[in-house]
């Protein structure tokens, strides 16, 4: 148990028991210390549990009486003999490695209970101030006799009672020159997402010379330091309420986004047996795992999973994740999928199209209470969910102003920010995963796929991955799908009540990889390095099949392109997240080709044109090429039967009847509906049409 705060006469033989423990465990880093101090290093970095290994009670007293301990260190330090004459005087002693005992997120501890005593606090950075500068020692110069008198400064603003010159109270100016100041800087710590229940709660961590600027907004870190209470005031006075804040000892930015994924050795073994393919294809038992109660759709369920996994996550300059939409039909599941991968990641954040504005999705300046009325910047969905992922249900929903911030944070993976006098390069290393209805809330058929997606195809271009998803009515389909869904649910419900699960159940209800065994896994596969071409013949299958898919419409210059360059990056992305999947150091053949097939079953999907070809223009320019060909007939031919200075038009039906030879009617008169609607041409009677031409 730890002993009361120590008097002054035990002080001196505790800071012998400091420097015995200094000599035993930290002669050399003390050693390196005095070489580099005080230009490239100002602090001595110890580890709790090598003070408890030393002397358990002394580990607990700088628990229970941080602030004295702390002062009894660093003196510890400044005694310390070192071969060369180097003065520690301002030297600081930073506590780290408190262990899960002392280690808690801002909602799990009590503020009354923990005050005043020493903590590790982990969560993420919500936002932090620019440095500030801090006066340790202020020098106060009587205003009547010039003489200086200094004071220590360490919480409340402490001033002279009287000159120790002449004796009078002053007045007095504070002389800066003569006065001690380092840097200070604020950081808003918050309970991750993923444990929080709400927004989470926050917890201000004030830090001082060495540990300002070690953080940037978005990073999951470890705080150690004294947990402080403050008092409130409204209008002026004070109140009743304390709120807790931490003096910041020790900053740790925690390298793994799933650190705190609690996974044992028994379930790492059964990761690795999955991984190494012990039932069955890894891609395919992911698949089979992933929201088993949504029957089918297994190659989106491998995207959402691999894009939790990300590719090159770890190399610089080299973009690792990579984003997934899902669009289609109402109630065909899209939401649960997106949904799903939320719970799965072990950093992510879910937003919704109705409530997201550009700030809420990058970054917004503000100026409050938290900076001292200080402009700092609030982080948006995109820098928090940074190193994980960020759901966006209702992507259609969201205003078009809004939407276009998804673009450079998406490609380029960081926000450059310019806003009230702050510059700053956000790191946005976040897969986005997107679901959305289609323009008219369901997919027409007799609509070309493109002309049905809401937004811009600058946005749709910046996903790697696109599905669809269709509501059709089909006797056979159905059913296979109603079975599956009845059987499920009455699968869970028997399992729950203990009563077995008929054969004819089992399949619907089994899922190969539990939740939990499914999260630890596609974790422990994201924390893998990045892994690179095993050799130089699956780079060149890669390539080849790349090149194959780029020439299936033909060379000729009037033929479609199938596939454009932006693709073959992402690929890649997808290969070795393939790859990690496997806990493969490298990328085998094997994986290239999953990723071909993996992205060529998206292309498919929203990419083929009315006549079955692929067309890259449908993603890059929002039309296939046999679209713009169809529409430049449809407008040459109008112009070509409406008669010069004729304000009647060319007659609907003489232009569909010049065409039909080539395309469907109900297409062509579509098109003459989109060029009236767009302004392009007119309707000056009922049943003519007037071409003018784009505007």
């Amino acid at each position: 148990m730890a002993q009361a705060k120590p008097t002054r006469n035990e002080q001196a033989e505790i800071v012998d028991r400091f420097l015995e423990w200094y000599r035993q465990y930290y002669r050399d880093e003390i050693g390196q210390l005095a070489q580099r101090y005080p230009q490239d290093q100002r602090s001595l970095v110890v580890e709790h549990s090598d003070l408890y290994s030393y002397d358990p009670e002394l580990a607990d007293d700088w628990i229970d009486h941080p602030d004295q301990f702390q002062d009894i260190a660093e003196e510890a330090l400044r005694q310390f003999d070192l071969p060369a004459d180097v003065p520690l005087d301002d030297a600081h002693v930073r506590m780290a490695g408190l262990g899960e005992t002392y280690t808690v997120y801002p909602d799990e501890f009590s503020p009354t209970d923990a005050a005043s005593e020493y903590r590790t606090v982990r969560g993420d950075v919500l936002v932090t101030t620019e440095p500030y500068s801090v006066v340790t020692t202020a020098a106060f110069e009587c205003q009547r006799c010039g003489t200086l008198t200094r004071i220590p400064q360490s919480g409340d603003w402490q001033e002279p009672h009287e000159c120790q010159g002449c004796d009078r109270q002053g007045p007095f100016k504070i002389n800066y020159e003569q006065s001690a100041f380092v840097d200070g800087q604020t950081i808003q710590l918050q309970t991750p997402p993923e444990r929080a229940s709400g927004t989470g709660r926050t917890l201000q961590v004030f830090v001082r010379d060495d540990a300002v600027d070690q953080v940037e907004m978005g990073d999951r870190i470890a705080a150690s330091g004294i947990l402080h209470l403050n008092q409130q005031s409204q209008n002026g006075q004070k109140q009743g309420e304390f709120e807790p804040y931490m003096k910041g000892h020790h900053i740790a930015v925690e390298e793994s986004n799933s650190a705190d994924l609690d996974i044992d050795a028994e379930t790492r073994e059964r990761v690795e047996d999955l991984a190494d393919g012990a039932e069955g294809e890894p891609l395919d038992v992911v698949a089979e795992s992933f929201a088993p109660e949504v029957h089918g759709y297994a190659d989106p369920k491998k995207a959402l999973a691999l894009a939790i996994v990300g590719g090159a996550t770890q190399t610089p300059d080299l973009r690792g994740m990579f984003h997934v939409l899902l669009i289609g039909d109402p109630s065909t599941s899209k939401s649960i999928l997106i949904g799903r991968a939320n719970e799965l990641a072990a950093r992510s954040l879910a937003a919704d199209g109705k409530g997201s504005s550009s700030a809420g999705l990058t970054s917004t300046a503000t100026q409050g209470e938290f900076s001292d009325g200080r402009w700092t910047l609030q982080p948006g969905a995109l820098v928090k969910a940074s190193g994980g992922v960020l759901t966006i249900d209702e992507l259609d929903d969201m205003p078009g102003e809004d939407r276009k911030s998804l673009l450079k944070p998406m490609a380029d993976q960081v926000i450059n920010v310019s806003k009230a006098g702050i510059n700053a390069t956000l790191s946005t290393q976040t897969a986005v995963l997107a679901a959305s209805n289609p323009k008219y809330g369901r997919f027409d058929p007799y609509e070309p796929l493109a002309d049905q997606f809401v937004f811009d195809s600058n946005l749709i271009s910046r996903f790697d991955l696109v599905f669809t998803f269709r509501d059709q009515p089909e006797e056979s389909g159905d059913r296979e799908i109603a079975d599956h869904m009845t059987r499920y649910r009455d699968g869970q419900v028997r399992e729950h009540r203990g009563v077995e699960v008929p054969d004819a159940q089992a399949e619907a209800t089994d899922q190969p990889v539990s939740d939990e065994i499914l999260q630890a896994w596609l974790a422990l596969a994201k924390r893998q390095p990045d892994p690179y071409f095993a050799d130089e013949g699956v780079r060149e299958e890669l390539r080849d099949k790349f090149v194959t898919m780029r020439g299936m419409n033909g060379y000729d210059d009037d033929d479609e392109v199938p596939v454009t360059f932006r693709k073959l990056p992402g690929v890649e992305r997808v290969a070795r997240a393939i790859a990690k999947l496997e806990f493969s150091p490298v990328v085998e053949t094997r994986h290239a080709e999953q990723a071909m097939a993996l992205v060529g079953s998206s292309l498919q999907d929203y990419q083929k044109t009315e006549e079955g070809t692929l067309d890259a223009d449908i993603s890059e320019t929002g039309e296939s090429q046999s679209q713009k060909d169809r529409k430049q007939a449809v407008a040459d031919t109008i112009r070509d039967l409406q008669t010069e200075g004729d304000k009647k038009g060319a007659a609907v039906g003489d232009v569909v009847d010049k065409l039909t030879d080539e395309y469907e009617e109900s297409t062509l008169r579509h098109d003459i509906r989109q060029f009236i609607q767009t302004g392009e041409a007119s309707e000056p009677r009922n049943g003519r049409v007037r071409y003018f031409g784009r505007l």
